[in-house]
């Protein structure tokens, strides 16, 4: 066998140079959302301004903190706390209120806007910094026993020391990062903004240096739906630890007693890329679906039922959301009747 005399074979905690894999144990990777946001390892969630990434952000820390199942179905873990850096959002008029319309659990919601310090003139506050607070970060994560951490948005944060557009300079920093998300178990999203350069592969419309998405085991894309411009779309840009999962669409509902809007997500997977939808192509399966309820409707004139309509998309392989877009785009009303919903 191979002779490792600079390291301790039987010690698997501490560091070690030099080994053959059948002396490294088999870990299996833990998962904050199953098979799309890994716990111990950073997850980047970038956009257009506007996308509403932070308050999808929250909708997805409000699970964290109930325990709550994920869009998807799946289960979630143990309520756990979460850490929320948010340098673009107010803390009272606007991240509280999105947090209390997703019915986010807010004493597990540790929100960190600024860090005190000892000065000659006694302690101060100061802005939180990467690489420079990064330590003091992970103590949180330790002190709060939080599962993830946010950090909107990266740029927001970075210290004169790093340049965001320097592949060199960013990988040192998310190599910290990723050290820190590793010791502590805690998945860390980076929520960045798209560059201005349209088209492209998804991969490159990051802001910043392409080190970032580099670093990250796992990346979304937060996109406007080409077809309806009031819903939106969450698409895998990068998935190294899990396979490729599906785009998944939601909406916001508005809660005018807290002055803000809430998330209500699709019911199931969209089938487009995250770089079909940057190309901002209507969908071949919103054409056909178009097509097929204008031809319904002239066989079917009148009121029917949305329960009629329904199955009869169903037996023609449309899915429930694309229906619902082809509804609204050729101009279909829905009303409550005495027999349930109809469409005009």
């Amino acid at each position: 066998m191979f002779d490792s005399t600079i390291s301790d074979p039987d010690d698997h905690r501490g560091p070690w140079a030099v080994r053959p894999a059948s002396m490294i144990p088999r870990e299996t990777v833990e998962w904050v959302w199953p098979g799309r946001i890994p716990a111990g390892k950073l997850t980047v969630i970038e956009g257009d301004p506007a996308t509403a990434k932070s308050t999808m952000t929250l909708d997805l820390t409000a699970r964290v903190t109930r325990g709550s199942a994920w869009p998807d179905g799946k289960a979630g873990r143990s309520p756990a706390s979460v850490l929320l850096l948010s340098a673009e959002d107010g803390w009272g008029d606007t991240i509280r209120p999105r947090l209390e319309a997703a019915e986010a659990d807010l004493d597990r919601c540790i929100c960190v806007a600024a860090r005190q310090v000892d000065s000659e003139h006694g302690p101060i506050l100061r802005p939180v910094v990467v690489p420079e607070d990064i330590g003091w970060i992970a103590r949180l994560i330790e002190e709060s026993a939080a599962a993830m951490v946010v950090i909107d948005v990266l740029a927001a944060y970075l210290s004169d020391r790093v340049d965001s557009h320097k592949d060199q300079s960013v990988r040192r920093l998310l190599a910290l990062l990723s050290l820190a998300a590793a010791r502590t178990g805690a998945a860390v999203l980076l929520i960045r903004h798209h560059n201005k350069t349209p088209g492209g592969p998804a991969l490159y419309r990051g802001g910043g240096s392409i080190g970032i998405i580099g670093a990250a085991r796992a990346a979304y894309a937060v996109i406007r739906d080409p077809d309806d411009a009031d819903h939106r779309l969450v698409a895998t840009v990068k998935s190294n630890l899990a396979v490729e999962a599906p785009t998944w669409g939601y909406s916001l509902i508005d809660v005018p007693e807290l002055g803000v809007a809430r998330v209500r997500w699709d019911s199931e997977a969209d089938r487009r890329s995250a770089s079909e939808l940057l190309a901002g192509t209507q969908s071949s399966a919103l054409s056909e679906a178009v097509a097929w309820l204008t031809a319904w409707r002239v066989e079917h004139p009148g009121a029917v039922t949305a329960g009629d309509l329904l199955a009869a998309a169903a037996d023609a392989g449309i899915a429930t959301t694309t229906l619902h877009r082809a509804r609204k785009q050729i101009g279909l009303q829905t009303h409550k009747a005495t027999n349930g919903w109809v469409v005009d």
